[in-house]
């Protein structure tokens, strides 16, 4: 009952966000069209950056292109939900956090239905489009059970990224300012989870299977649906179970955004 009145809570709270954001008609498609142009970018660039060598850590562009998609898709059922995370600093920093432990709703859901990011929608178009044309493209003999594990998969990658902001919004309660440690993770995403990991070495991928997990969004679970696990230098049961590496990441995450949540000190006290 208390998961049911979350939820509604959650959608009433969003559609508002999402209200306020369409009065500016101009502003939404702008905003929409920036996103996937944004997105399409960096899938340009992979498409440039394969035509020139042909293969990345011996992928091929199909393989690629399906973690690629695999990628973006998971940040948009991060970014569309979750997105307003970042304006947590900023809500410590001016005293505006103190209006959240007021009202009588959860404060990670007013949080999140806070703001509604519209270049969000462009990551979830492109996300959606680029999952479905490179999973038809890539090298993969398609069951009933490998499309659940797929989607599984793509949720367990946003629930990666949601997880590692959420711990991000808990250190704000102590910290001046996440921001540096936000774009150092955001970036890092961005520039690397939409590739084969293993091209830099076993050090490096277990740093990305640890100290920020971005192996699970989408290289992890890629390896599985490609037949390429023996490429992963890890036991092959946990390449199978990284869909769910996403609920622990998220768990952990928020557990310390509540924890850490009565350390908050308003600027005005």
């Amino acid at each position: 009952m208390a998961e049911q009145t979350w939820f509604r809570q959650y959608v009433i709270l969003e559609r508002a966000a999402l209200r306020a954001q369409l009065q500016y008609r101009v502003n939404f498609w702008t905003t929409l069209m920036g996103g996937v142009a944004y997105q399409g970018t960096q899938l340009l660039f992979l498409g440039v950056l394969l035509g020139k060598f042909g293969l990345i850590g011996g992928w091929g562009f199909p393989e690629v292109a399906f973690v690629f998609a695999m990628r973006l898709a998971s940040h948009a059922l991060y970014v569309v939900p979750f997105g307003s995370l970042r304006l947590l600093d900023e809500m410590v920093r001016d005293g505006e956090f103190d209006r959240v432990l007021l009202r009588p709703v959860n404060p990670f859901l007013q949080l999140v239905t806070r703001w509604f990011p519209l270049m969000s929608l462009g990551d979830a178009l492109l996300g959606a489009g680029a999952l479905i044309i490179f999973s038809w493209h890539a090298p993969i003999d398609w069951t009933g059970a490998k499309v659940v594990y797929l989607l599984l998969a793509v949720v367990g990658g946003g629930l990666v990224e949601t997880g590692i902001q959420t711990f991000f919004c808990g250190l704000s309660f102590v910290a001046t300012s996440t921001f540096s440690l936000r774009i150092f993770a955001d970036t890092s995403i961005t520039q690397f989870s939409g590739y084969p990991l293993t091209m830099f070495g076993r050090g490096v991928l277990y740093a990305f299977c640890t100290l920020v997990p971005m192996a699970f969004i989408s290289f992890l679970p890629a390896t599985v649906l490609l037949g390429r696990t023996a490429d992963v230098p890890l036991p092959t049961w946990l390449t199978f179970l990284s869909p769910l590496a996403g609920a622990v990441v998220f768990v952990l995450g928020y557990s310390f955004f509540t924890k850490m949540m009565p350390r908050y000190t308003s600027p005005g006290s």
